[in-house]
This record gives C-alpha cells, structure tokens and sequence, in this order.
C-alpha cells in the first residue's frame, strides 16, 4: 500500500478548493445594469428590533379565534391590538 485509504479524498478535497480560488479569482464584479441580489433571509422584523420584546400571554381559545377573526378584516396583528390597549390602559 502506497498511502492511507483516504489520500483521494484529500486529493480531490484539495483540487475543489483549487478550482474554487481560480473561479474567484476569474469572477467579475456585476455590470451597472445588472440588478444587485436580494439577500438571502427574511428581512428584518419586529424579532430583531431591539424597541420590541417578546411576551407570552395566554388568553381564553374563544376569545383569540374572535379577535383573530376581526384583526383579520382590519388587517391588523395581534401585538398591534395589544400594544394599543397597553399604551391606553397605562394614560389612565
């Protein structure tokens, strides 16, 4: 025997990383008329936004289904209706 059993993969792990220089290096930057990529992700939420935190609450299932159903048609969130109500309740 001449080398270990895995002397191909690291002969073929070392020829990737060759071609993957090479291509780099061959790589253009994108034309002006070429749009640039969106980034790959959801974009920023209320998760991230240090002004927001996250709460747990539980509320009767008949009672959020109802409200659910009506933010629907208001096309608002939950954390909307909650806030609002919070901010009223804390003036008082």
């Amino acid at each position: 025997m001449t080398g270990s059993k895995f002397a191909g993969l690291k002969a073929m792990r070392e020829r990737r990383a060759q071609e993957a220089e090479e291509t780099a290096d061959q790589a253009e930057t994108p034309a002006a008329s070429e749009e640039p990529r969106r980034p790959v992700g959801r974009p920023p939420g209320k998760r991230s936004n240090p002004d927001y935190q996250q709460v747990t609450v539980l509320l009767h299932g008949q009672t959020y289904l109802e409200a659910r159903k009506r933010l629907l048609d208001e096309r608002k969130e939950v954390s909307e209706l909650i806030n609002e109500l919070l901010d009223a309740w804390l003036k008082t």
